[in-house]
């Protein structure tokens, strides 16, 4: 009989590791399987790329997979396609600039990492004095720039420290999320906040509906980590952080409806004309109560 051999928590380094039966969205034949750490709660996919591998494929095939390739062509088409999506982002990149202005001032400036084409820096910016972004696509990274913010590929390219740090569905994409939260640390002021949203591997799609479907396009080959409350704490704990964590429902009941009905995405808003407000209302508060919500959202700030 063959021996299964299974890696230890590559975050906590334990043992009691299981693997996942799962598909991964966009690998076949890989030999990349989804593993979970029993101790600090964690899953991860196994073996890993090596860094300077994660930033080639950023920069010329992530948001490929995930966008129309007509995006990446060059002339004035293509600056239409990226204006488009840049202005579909927006009314979530208003949602997310309402949660947090209550903890900044007009004077502060801030850094978010992985800005893509920089809707959120236009949403926030009316709530703080500058804006900058990093990101490691460049065809993203130029289009941020020419709608006037100053884009680097790492914190550390710039030269200044930050009111507050953003990262939304970031850290989930980072091999070392531990090392790279210390290093950020270098670019946090005493005072500063670092807000970071992420996916919760304890989706009631998965946890309470146990849906195999939405499973197989859960886990993605651009994610290396798939967090839950208790792990996202590990890793705050770890850089050295102090933290607040709590649940976001992003997806509403009809993209709940349609993944049971049809087992595909796409449903969001679909049956508004028979849901109302208050209703999915209470049904995303509910998710959120029950740790069932889709999305983590952490507050850390630089422990004294």
């Amino acid at each position: 009989m063959i021996k299964l051999i299974v890696p230890k928590c590559q975050l906590c380094k334990e043992e009691d590791v299981c693997r996942i039966d799962t598909k991964i969205r966009n690998l076949s034949n890989s030999g990349i399987k989804v593993y979970e750490c029993k101790k600090c709660g964690v899953q991860f996919l196994y073996p890993c790329s090596e860094e300077a591998d994660l930033k080639k494929y950023y920069n010329e095939n992530y948001r490929g997979e995930y966008a129309p390739q007509s995006y990446y062509e060059k002339g004035r088409k293509n600056y239409a396609k990226m204006e488009n999506f840049f202005r579909d982002s927006l009314p979530e990149a208003r949602i997310r600039a309402e949660r947090v202005k209550k903890f900044l001032r007009k004077s502060d400036e801030i850094l978010e990492i992985g800005c893509a084409s920089g809707y959120f820096l236009k949403a926030i910016s009316n709530f703080v004095r500058k804006s900058y972004g990093t990101e490691w696509d460049s065809r993203y990274a130029a289009y941020a720039k020419k709608i006037g913010f100053e884009i680097k590929e790492n914190p550390s390219d710039f030269n200044r420290k930050f009111d507050g740090i953003f990262m939304f569905h970031v850290l989930e994409h980072i091999k070392s999320p531990v090392k790279f939260l210390k290093d950020l640390k270098k670019v946090m002021k005493k005072s500063s906040i670092l807000f970071i949203e992420m996916p919760s591997r304890e989706d009631a799609l998965i946890k309470l509906y146990n849906l195999q479907s939405f499973k197989d396009f859960y886990y993605q080959s651009a994610h290396l980590w798939y967090f839950n409350r208790k792990s996202l704490k590990f890793v705050l704990d770890k850089a050295g952080l102090k933290s607040k964590i709590e649940y976001i429902q992003r997806y509403d009941l009809s993209n709940h409806i349609k993944w049971l009905r049809d087992k595909k995405p796409g449903g969001q808003g679909m049956f508004n004309f028979i849901f109302s407000q208050k209703l999915k209302n209470e049904y995303a508060k509910n998710l959120m109560v029950n740790k069932m919500a889709d999305t983590l959202f952490a507050i850390a700030k630089l422990r004294k």
